[in-house]
């Protein structure tokens, strides 16, 4: 049997549209926050059960010598919900923002280099 090569296609890549990058950019960092709450949520609900929390307020209570409930008040899930998200709404703006401005610079440098010159075969 002979392997029939495809034919290469040479193109450049000179334009990202912007409202696509906007778009693509959100569902990334949409993805990414739904990631990193179920992270929070799950390490929150491991060291609850592990009881790191409690250990940690012991030793900070023996080290300053008073009774410091701090870390557990700052350590209820009331606090790492919200912390978690505070983190979901920076997470999405910071993330569709860069994408936008990425796309921005792309285009910006594409016009001075040319482009980003791409193959492509057909197999």
């Amino acid at each position: 049997m002979s392997k029939d090569t495809g034919k290469q296609v040479r193109l450049r890549l000179v334009h990202i549209d912007i409202w696509s990058a906007t778009k693509n950019s959100f569902v990334v960092s949409l993805t990414m926050s739904v990631i990193l709450a179920v992270f929070n949520i799950l390490a929150w609900l491991v060291m609850m059960v592990l009881g790191v929390v409690d250990t940690m307020n012991g030793i900070v209570t023996s080290i300053v010598g008073i009774d410091f409930m701090g870390l557990t008040d700052l350590m209820s899930f009331p606090s790492v919900l919200v912390f978690t998200l505070l983190q979901i709404l920076v997470n999405l703006v910071c993330g569709t923002a860069l994408g936008t401005l990425g796309s921005f610079a792309f285009n910006f440098i594409t016009r001075i280099t040319g482009g980003i010159r791409v193959a492509f075969t057909n197999d």
